[in-house]
């Protein structure tokens, strides 16, 4: 006689909703001190001082818009993850799979933010002028938008990672490894 099957769609949307809250929350906390991590060391000594201030308050502002922009890359994360997690073997790694996949996904919405920010600027160029095009290509081009790009998907992989933790905790999975009993 065969064991019942586990239920997957169940966990599959306790994944996803896991995900979907904590991710967005995580990757808003550590997104600010890792973009402060990826600076260069002349601006890092110029704020190391009003860091501790910046970081607090930065915290409370950076939820909101981690939450605009991280809900659905966190929710396509939870999602993939809940698929990799039915699939794999039973020895794969899960939470570094998350990792991958969080900052995959991450690194796609900013691809795609970055478009969206050209086709602004040429906007803003063609309406306003060159001088207000250069301007805006100025402010957000170089060194200041590579380590946001490095921080936004570091921090989509650290969200990932710890809401696989998370998950892994709680026991929340969509694979059959939690019935097999320990790893021999």
């Amino acid at each position: 006689m065969t064991p019942p099957p586990r239920p997957f769609f169940l966990p599959l949307v306790g994944l996803m909703m896991l995900f979907a809250a904590a991710g967005p929350l995580v990757g808003g906390a550590v997104f600010i001190p890792l973009a402060f991590l990826l600076e260069t060391p002349s601006a890092v000594d110029a704020t190391v001082h009003l860091s501790w201030i910046a970081t607090l308050i930065g915290h409370a502002l950076a939820l909101i818009p981690a939450y605009l922009f991280g809900f659905g890359p966190a929710l396509g994360t939870g999602l993939a993850y809940a698929l990799w997690d039915a699939w794999a073997p039973r020895d794969a790694p899960r939470a570094l799979a998350a990792a991958v996949i969080g900052g995959g996904l991450t690194w796609g919405q900013f691809l795609w933010l970055s478009r969206i920010g050209a086709a602004l600027e040429s906007s803003i160029s063609v309406t306003f002028g060159a001088g207000a095009g250069s301007w805006i290509e100025d402010w957000f081009s170089g060194e200041f938008d590579a380590t946001l790009q490095k921080a936004l998907i570091a921090s989509g992989a650290v969200a990932g990672l710890a809401c696989a933790m998370a998950a892994s905790l709680i026991g929340l999975s969509t694979g059959s490894r939690a019935e097999e009993g320990p790893m021999t």
